[in-house]
């Protein structure tokens, strides 16, 4: 039994687990991009004419809260861009839940940069509006257009018009506010604005010319905060406008029901120094690090988030790589211990199987046969170089020495179908001219 846990997860070992993760996705979607008629509004400040405003959403498994967006000593909470931040000078917020629902028909009041956890305004006799991403809001638009007041220009069409293919949706046509009557409480806001004078001066404060925010004594929490669709529970936790490049990490602490009860589980952006309880999720990190994603590869890393197989470079060889051992892999890589065997000791495996070695040698020269390809997922092909072999049966056994399977290979196709197997370590075994041919191969 040790054995066979042992070997599944060196199997499985590249792959990034996410059949329990409570994160699904992060979402970074593009809210708006200003236009020119955007630039004119004085009265909020200055919005470049092509900033985007991105709004950050992360996406829950069904049954999860979000409680709170934090940083701390080892997992900073920052927000960063390569220009400044935009912020309505009047009518800007540091937290969304923070905006009177009137507002959002000034000017471009509508794209201030702000955190948030779900709640997008404050409570009013219908709830209170919360994001959501702009192609799942269906109840159309309070927010630009005939909506908005023209900002200091009073320009006719109102402002927030652009129908920018970048930014999907029109904000005239959906807002990505939706009401909710579920409103969290016990807000707690630490790390942004001054004690004594209550004015934020970070890139969240209206009068901010900063680029950055990076802060290891960072808190926005509340009670606990779901998506307004709790099937999808998708949850905006920041709005940043700006005409530059944006990067973040975030750390989120969230709540499921386990068995009944309340567990707390903390995601956090980095991976460097976890404690327990802590678990690295590389979405929460942005610009995502793009590298080698496929498991057959050593240079393979469950920290990228998007794939660049090119640096894919050298393939995993499993095996043993004790030279001592009768089944020694020279080409081996990634050695497993537990795959050794030796005369008079193999573990649980029939050592007849594992080290063929052992049978009288076969008069069949093993360089003539071949299987490709090898990893593989559903066909299994065997070369033998001579054709004077006709159909052969072929016996398949897993590494404990179980045959699993069993067929006839047949001349013209040498093909074995191997899609119902399960994942893991097997051997083809087969005879010819009575002489015993044994070769693993590897189910994906």
């Amino acid at each position: 039994m040790y054995l066979r846990q042992s070997l599944m997860i060196a199997f499985f070992i590249f792959y990034r687990v996410t059949a329990f993760a409570q994160i699904e996705n992060v979402i970074i979607e593009t809210y708006y991009v200003s236009d020119a008629n955007d630039a004119t509004d004085t009265i909020g400040g200055f919005l470049e004419e092509g900033s985007t405003t991105y709004r950050i959403f992360i996406d829950l498994m069904p049954g999860s809260k979000i409680l709170k967006v934090y940083g701390d000593e080892a997992h900073p909470l920052a927000f960063s861009s390569t220009q400044s931040f935009f912020n309505h000078h009047e009518d800007g917020v540091t937290f969304g839940k923070d905006f009177v629902r009137t507002r959002y028909e000034i000017g471009t009041v509508p794209v201030d940069t702000y955190l948030t956890l779900g709640q997008c305004s404050r409570s009013f006799g219908q709830g209170a509006y919360f994001g959501v991403p702009k192609h799942l809001d269906t109840d159309g638009s309070l927010v630009g257009g005939v909506h908005n007041d023209g900002g200091s220009q009073e320009i006719p069409t109102g402002l927030l018009i652009n129908d920018s293919e970048q930014a999907g949706v029109p904000l005239t046509e959906s807002d990505g506010l939706a009401l909710s009557e579920q409103l969290p409480d016990s807000w707690i806001e630490i790390g942004f604005k001054d004690v004594l004078s209550g004015e934020d001066t970070t890139i969240f404060g209206s009068e901010n010319t900063q680029t950055s925010f990076r802060s290891t004594q960072a808190l926005l929490k509340n009670s606990g905060v779901q998506g307004v669709d709790p099937d999808s529970n998708i949850v905006l936790v920041a709005q940043l406008t700006t005409n530059g490049e944006i990067a973040f990490e975030i750390n989120v602490e969230l709540e499921i029901i386990q068995d009944g009860a309340p567990k707390i589980l903390r995601y956090v952006a980095q991976n460097e120094q976890l404690s327990p309880g802590e678990i690295f999720e590389p979405l929460l990190n942005y610009p995502y690090e793009c590298g080698c994603t496929d498991h057959r590869f050593l240079e393979a890393s469950t920290s990228f988030v998007c794939s660049d197989n090119s640096n894919c470079i050298t393939p995993v060889v499993f095996g043993c790589t004790d030279t001592l051992a009768c089944n020694y892999k020279a080409e081996a890589n990634f050695n497993i211990p537990e795959l050794c065997c030796y005369i008079g000791f193999c573990h649980d495996q029939d050592i007849n199987i594992v080290c063929p070695i052992l049978l009288p040698r076969t008069s069949i020269d093993l360089e003539q046969v071949r299987l490709y390809p090898n990893p593989s997922s559903s066909d299994l092909y065997v070369v033998i170089e001579s054709t004077r072999y006709d159909d052969i049966l072929y016996m398949i056994y897993d590494l404990f020495g179980s045959k699993v399977t069993s067929g006839i290979l047949v001349f013209q196709e040498r093909s074995i179908q191997i899609s119902k197997l399960k994942q893991g370590f097997y051997h083809l075994q087969f005879n010819i001219d009575g002489n015993r041919i044994t070769l693993p191969f590897i189910k994906i």
